[in-house]
């Protein structure tokens, strides 16, 4: 491992190493003081040595896979075919030629992958978490206390349930504030770096290479991200390493014409290294003609397009940082902050009972090659993404993973598919070599009975126009027999057994590759759609450990990224970007907070994700009966993830409890209105009555004054009587319906 002290003499850096077999790393447990530019530039050249630039193998192997997703045909892949025994056939009537059963595949699983969701959600691990969640949950409780308070001041009656509910509903949507912070960053950086893109095209060579690589940092006030070619990578080989990143180097690898180099390097080289790379006759060809041989096979026009190797080299190295300790006058209590390695204790503080103590830590350093002979930038990376709890562990600007290569060598499918590619191309060469040699059944004729005067052209114009064969019995010298009429069959009965060998070689690859008939849209004639989708849904099995995989490793880049923004945004970052859904959001990040803020990124199921998203989208229908508004179900569709789309299901939810809930109030009121109409209308009757009894007095009273009509005036008060009694029972009875009408309201109002 780097970092390993070797003990000796210190007169010469180079002879404190560490083997790494044929290669020497200088040692990196060095005061900085002492890396010097000869130590830097050996440990770049040490590292370049390490690495297996210099084999053709690797970069042979992994660019015949991209040949066979390309339909590239290396025919020294068909030699024992087209060359048996040794022996060249020529003239033959077929050719060899690629039939593509690779390829589908794979586009079908690129299709996939773009369909998929991308659910990403960012939470916070700093230790006040907790706590401020805890502060938030208070303070609702006190809101609601409040809020019961004043209801019941105002003669409300309290809702029990709404207490429960509102904590219900605080459990499920909040989040910290440094956490929506960290969320609108990472969704700025997706896209402003367009990563949808970019993971499309890592995921194509993880199919093709079984590799992904990427490289990322911070560039111009500004994070950055790059998807590396396999081609181009190199990295420590660590056989428990599953990341890149966490290993203890790696080297990307460029060719690039001069006025390139001199556009990304041009601040790292002297104005006579400038000279040089534009001068190509001065400078040395060999990385470029060993680029060739390995590229093309092919070292003509070296001048003319002639291409610089640079090669940039990352590593971890060893730094001594201090920690002090000390008391703080204010608080009492001790404190600890991290100091450089020069750092000098004054006097004072150390009589105050202060001390450091010093560790040996890693640190990322770069440094780059160019056309193998100028060394620029060897320096400790400007950003380095290290733990706030342990200073020690850090990570590699470049990233990636292999699909399996635990105890053996990697593989991709891409690979799995090479042998049945190669059997498939050969079966049909041979089809087609059987088709051109069947010649059906043919009659056979005694040359000598072709007629007199005619050649062989003419002979067969005859026999393939007409279907008649003429012959010349009277020709001198001929015996005629049955002998001379003969029939040769020349037809091939092989070919249906090379269709059943293709379809063979079909399935079998199918099967290896988890991408069956049914989930390329392919249905048998006797296939239900019960049997077709049991299939699909094994298949998925077969392939869901690639998407798996690589769902791990976009986690792994959505981390590093978000690390790099702290670096990247130290003063601040306002900002408007556009969703995928079209809305416009805006990033308005706090430096001082982002860069205290421990982020941690969760990456969801996509495949599960995907089938609850299809799922939830397919209630829609129902929604729409259901009476939600037609603008919320069409939301739904906008939404890329399964949590938005939950989210936007309750909030139609919501909506239509809250629309129920009105409803409900304007019943209650229109029935309450009613009632007092009602009771409003008897009162007048019941005044109208009392009038009307009183006028009746009156009159009865003036007639009983007349002695001569009393006994009338009694008759007539009698029915007065009765008839008043009558008017109040129907009064009486109107107000019991009422009362029962009240009764059944809503709520029993």
């Amino acid at each position: 491992m780097i970092g390993l002290q070797i003990t000796g003499s210190t007169k010469s850096i180079s002879k404190f190493v560490t083997m790494y077999g044929q290669a020497q790393i200088p040692r990196q447990r060095l005061p900085l003081s002492k890396k010097n530019k000869k130590w830097r530039e050996e440990c770049v050249e040490a590292f370049i040595n390490l690495s297996k630039f210099g084999m053709t193998e690797r970069r042979t192997y992994l660019k015949s896979l991209y040949d066979y997703y390309n339909g590239v045909i290396d025919e020294q892949d068909y030699r024992y075919v087209l060359k048996p025994y040794g022996k060249t056939r020529s003239n033959f009537p077929s050719k060899l030629r690629n039939y593509p059963i690779i390829k589908p595949i794979i586009d079908l699983l690129l299709g996939e992958k773009a369909k998929r969701p991308l659910n990403y959600t960012v939470t916070v691990k700093n230790a006040d978490a907790i706590s401020l969640k805890e502060d938030e949950k208070n303070k609702k409780l006190i809101e609601q206390a409040s809020k019961i308070f004043q209801d019941a001041l105002a003669g409300e009656e309290p809702d029990p349930k709404k207490p429960p509910k509102v904590m219900q509903d605080f459990e499920r949507n909040y989040k910290d504030r440094r956490a929506i912070k960290g969320q609108a960053a990472i969704n700025y950086i997706m896209q402003n770096e367009e990563m949808y893109h970019k993971f499309q095209k890592g995921f194509f060579h993880y199919l093709i290479a079984g590799e992904v690589y990427s490289h990322k940092g911070v560039r111009r006030k500004e994070p950055f991200y790059e998807i590396l070619n396999p081609l181009d990578i190199d990295y420590d080989k660590d056989p428990d390493l599953e990341f890149v990143e966490d290993g203890d180097w790696a080297m990307i690898r460029k060719y690039a014409h001069a006025s390139s180099v001199i556009d990304i390097f041009g601040e790292f080289l002297t104005d006579e290294q400038i000279l040089e790379l534009e001068n190509p006759q001065k400078a040395s060809a060999d990385s470029y003609l060993l680029y060739r041989a390995e590229s093309t096979g092919s070292d003509e026009n070296i001048y003319r397009n002639r291409l610089v190797e640079c090669i940039t080299v990352y590593w971890k190295s060893r730094k001594r940082i201090g920690f002090l300790t000390y008391v703080d006058p204010l608080t009492g209590e001790p404190e600890e902050v991290e100091v450089e390695e020069g750092f000098r204790l004054p006097a004072e503080a150390r009589a105050g009972g202060a001390k450091v103590r010093y560790e040996w830590v890693n640190e990322v350093w770069e440094g780059t090659r160019i056309d193998g002979r100028f060394y620029i930038n060897i320096n400790p990376i400007a950003n380095q993404r290290t733990s706030l709890d342990n200073p020690s562990v850090c990570k590699l600007p470049i990233n990636g993973r292999k699909y399996s290569d635990i105890n053996s060598d990697n593989i991709s499918l891409v690979s799995l598919g090479i042998p049945f590619q190669l059997n498939y191309n050969i079966f049909k060469y041979r089809m087609e070599l059987a088709i051109a040699r069947s010649k059906d059944i043919i009659a056979q004729f005694d040359i000598n009975m072709i007629p007199k005067k005619w050649d062989m052209d003419k002979f067969m114009y005859f026999v393939e126009g007409t279907g008649i064969a003429w012959v010349d019995y009277n020709k001198e010298g001929i015996q005629l027999s049955p002998q001379h009429q003969s029939v040769l069959d020349m037809s091939i009965k092989t070919i249906s057994q090379y269709l059943q060998l293709l379809e063979s070689i079909m399935q079998e690859w199918e099967k290896i590759s988890g991408v069956n008939r049914q989930r390329q849209g392919g249905i048998g004639p006797y296939e239900g759609k019960a049997a077709s989708q049991q299939a699909i849904v094994q298949s998925s099995h077969i392939t869901e450990d690639l998407f798996r995989k690589f769902a791990r490793f976009e986690q792994r880049e959505l981390q590093g990224l978000l690390d790099y923004s702290k670096e990247a945004w130290l003063t601040g970052k306002k900002a408007m970007y556009v969703m995928p859904d079209q809305t416009i959001e805006m990033i308005d990040i706090e430096s001082l907070e982002h860069m205290e803020s421990e982020y941690g990124i969760f990456v969801s199921d996509s495949g599960r994700d995907q089938d609850k998203l299809d799922q939830a989208k397919a209630l829609s229908q129902s929604m729409i009966q259901n009476g939600t508004p037609a603008s919320a179900v069409m939301d739904l569709f906008d939404t890329e993830n399964y949590a938005g789309i939950k989210d936007k299901i309750k909030q139609a939810e919501d909506a239509a409890a809250r629309l129920a809930e009105e409803q409900q109030k304007t019943q209650q009121i229109q029935a309450q209105e009613a009632t007092k109409q009602k009771q409003m209308e008897l009162e007048q009757e019941r005044l109208e009555a009392d009038k009307d009894r009183q006028v009746e007095i009156e009159k009865a009273l003036i007639a009983a004054e007349s002695r001569d009509q009393t006994d009338k005036l009694k008759l007539d008060l009698e029915k007065m009587l009765k008839d008043f009694e009558l008017k109040q029972k129907d009064i009486a009875l109107k107000e019991r319906a009422l009362d029962v009408e009240g009764d059944t309201e809503p709520n029993g109002v």
